[in-house]
């Protein structure tokens, strides 16, 4: 079922036209969002396959030199953060994705972290490429979760196991969806 999912939504992600427009929008979502403007620490990524493209929201905070811009490495099978001082720092690295170069950083400084993905359901739950790099590196950590997606990538409810990390909100280009749970991950 997921690996249904993922390959429609791919599909039209691959096409989509409204990429940078619809980035942008995100971005300035972003930006307003309290918890972000408080954090000194984000964990962003670097856009890969029409990903919301967070080229700007990762420039402009470098330009004002405000917050810790860091970005996820692929080693090993899990994610390590560094922090960049400048995008040219990045190389291709795991599945063609650009990643920094430099030494890792301890995820206890992250207070927010930005979250790419395939789809979101309207509980927080996260479609990725099948990997679980996020999932494990997420677990059991106390930091705001954001993820960001075009509004196709929302959908009602995903097929999701008990490893699965959700967010704590969603910002498309239209809306904000923040989640709410109980125990065992149902709406409250």
């Amino acid at each position: 079922m997921k690996d249904t999912i993922r390959k429609r939504l791919l599909k039209i992600r691959e096409r989509y036209k409204n990429k940078i427009i619809d980035s942008i929008k995100i971005v300035r979502k972003i930006l307003l969002l309290p918890e972000f403007r408080k954090a000194k620490a984000v964990l962003l990524y670097y856009p890969h396959k029409n990903e919301v493209d967070l080229r700007f929201l990762i420039n402009y905070l470098l330009k004002q030199n405000r917050k810790s811009v860091l970005l996820p490495k692929v080693e090993e099978k899990t994610l390590k953060i560094i922090k960049i001082s400048n995008i040219s720092q990045l190389k291709k690295g795991f599945a063609g994705i650009k990643e920094p170069q430099g030494l890792p950083v301890s995820s206890k400084i992250i207070d927010v972290a930005i979250i790419p993905a395939v789809a979101f359901d309207i509980y927080g739950y996260r479609l990725g490429y099948g990997s679980g790099f996020y999932d494990r590196f997420l677990k059991d950590k106390k930091i705001l979760k954001i993820g960001v997606a075009y509004d196709f990538q929302i959908q009602k409810q995903l097929p999701h196991d008990r490893h699965d990390v959700p967010v704590d909100v969603i910002v498309t280009p239209t809306r904000i969806i923040k989640p709410k749970f109980e125990k065992g991950g149902k709406m409250a």
